[in-house]
């Protein structure tokens, strides 16, 4: 796999203005969107290290496995073309630009995990597969960007704000001598937190269009089916997992809610939304491919610890934050999705969750968008304004998110299970308050009601919402980790603090 090396490259130049600086070294081609990507034809020899294993997906990408080195020859956005050298053998190809990083720097290290916030260090570190001692070393999104060092500690996860400059030396110093002694930590660093995800990329391949060949596609197992049609997880070319959503109906309505779903995917990219990598459209059934989500939807995932109820309120509540970084991008998009629910979060296998199913979303002009009398909507899902006066808005996305937060509470049962549709239905154009469910914990019962406030216009937005439920998780609690006491051992820090 692989091909023979033909690009030239800067072989002397040790700095970087081969690719920076020189307007005459830059290729101008466009990417699928029609965007101007910049590609350097005299790519610097530096050292880089695969962070992850990669299966090639068509002839012009090359296999490499983690930890393997490689030398950049250009990057063309997401994607990279990369040389290895092996013996006598010279391979060039490419591989994702987020699969790569530079020898030496902080974002090549195994136990670097970048920016997060203190919810989701917690729901990584306190996963099965690691164990006492399991570590990371992160940026809090919440603290401007400060490093910290995080550490399992039997059931509990103990932070250290790490005071000094956050380089690749200074911390591999920190975490090779904590490994062999605890010296001013809880306990002694064992391994990395696991990172069972992978960056995904917004394309097939380096050079891909949207439009791709049905033959290009193959069915494995259906993982769900509604009106609109079918979901199969499959693979592309052979090589590359994905989701594949398959249209049922062949009228000409169909069609156009169809292509609608497909312009505003396109125009909507962030981590905490699913994925559009490509669309059959040229001929029937049309089809949409993502990303596959191999954990399945949120409210599966609730439904299989219904009995148990064991899951701590940090990953629920976790959950819920995560949702609403989606809607904040949405919002800030003017888009509203209309079918907010804990079926359409689908889940990563490190419980990332993503926003899915924009069949019924919609790009608003003005501050509304009005609803089809034939559109099926879920009902108990929906704001008063609708029924009413036929009308959403991004605020009628926040009464939506009310009902999320319930779902998660509960453990996925159906909302207001003491009403049928019908009474719901009565109760909202009656002017009858609705109440959350007796589960729901004191700290998510007045962000809940926030967002059932009949007036639409005193609901909060969705980036109020995600500050809300921060607060309802621990502050994050931490203790000064100077790097120079780990070398003089002079300095003898207070008591550790965790949530």
């Amino acid at each position: 796999m692989g091909r023979a090396l033909s690009k030239q490259y800067c072989a002397v130049c040790p700095c970087r203005c081969c690719r920076s600086n020189s307007n005459d070294s830059n290729e101008r081609t466009s990417n699928r969107a029609g965007n101007l990507v910049y590609t350097n034809q005299y790519a610097v020899q530096s050292r880089y290290v695969a962070l992850y294993n990669y299966k090639p997906r068509t002839s012009e990408d090359l296999p490499v496995k983690e930890g393997e080195e490689v030398e950049i020859l250009s990057q063309e956005g997401e994607w990279t073309l990369v040389k290895k050298t092996e013996g006598r053998d010279v391979e060039e190809g490419y591989v994702p630009s987020s699969f790569v990083a530079e020898v030496g720097s902080l974002a090549a290290a195994r136990w670097f995990f970048g920016r997060m916030t203190h919810v989701d260090v917690k729901r990584c570190l306190l996963r099965d597969e690691n164990q006492n001692g399991s570590f990371l070393v992160w940026q809090n999104n919440e603290m401007d960007d400060l490093h910290f060092l995080s550490v399992r500690y039997g059931d509990i996860v103990k932070h250290y704000k790490i005071n000094e400059e956050a380089d690749f030396q200074n911390l591999s110093r920190v975490i090779n001598q904590c490994s062999e002694e605890a010296d001013y930590l809880c306990t002694r660093l064992t391994k990395p937190c696991v990172k069972l995800d992978r960056p995904s990329t917004c394309t097939l391949a380096h050079i891909a269009e949207w439009e791709i060949q049905h033959t290009s596609l193959q069915k494995k197992r259906l993982i769900g089916s509604g009106h609109f049609g079918e979901v199969w997880e499959g693979t592309w070319n052979g090589t590359t997992e994905v989701a594949i959503k398959e249209l049922k109906g062949v009228d000409l309505q169909s069609k156009k809610k169809f292509l609608e779903e497909v312009e505003i995917m396109k125009q909507l990219q962030h981590e905490r939304l699913i994925k559009l990598l490509a669309v059959c459209t040229e001929r029937e059934p049309f089809c949409i491919v993502t990303e596959l989500m191999t954990k399945g939807n949120l409210h599966k995932y609730l439904k299989s610890h219904s009995e148990t109820r064991n899951l701590e309120f940090s990953l629920l509540n976790g959950f819920a934050i995560q949702i609403a970084e989606g809607m904040v991008y949405l919002e800030e998009k003017c888009c509203i999705h209309r079918d907010l629910r804990s079926e359409n979060i689908l889940l990563t296998e490190m419980l990332c969750c993503k926003i899915s199913d924009f069949g019924l979303a919609r790009l608003l002009k003005d501050d509304h968008d009005w609803m089809a009398p034939d559109c099926k909507v879920p009902i108990k899902w929906m704001a008063p304004e609708i029924f009413l006066e036929f009308s959403y808005t991004v605020k009628s996305d926040v009464w939506s998110f009310g009902v999320l937060l319930t779902e998660i509470v509960s453990y996925g049962e159906a909302p207001f299970p003491d009403k049928s549709i019908l009474e719901f239905v009565n109760d909202l154009l009656n002017g009858i308050d609705v109440s959350p469910p007796a589960c729901c914990p004191d700290s998510l019962n007045d962000i809940v009601l926030q967002c059932w406030n009949r007036n639409s216009d005193e609901r909060p937005t969705f980036k109020d919402l995600q500050a809300m439920l921060m607060k309802c998780s621990p502050m994050l609690k931490t203790e000064e980790l100077l790097l120079s006491t780990l070398e003089c051992n002079s300095k003898k820090l207070g008591k550790w603090h965790s949530i």
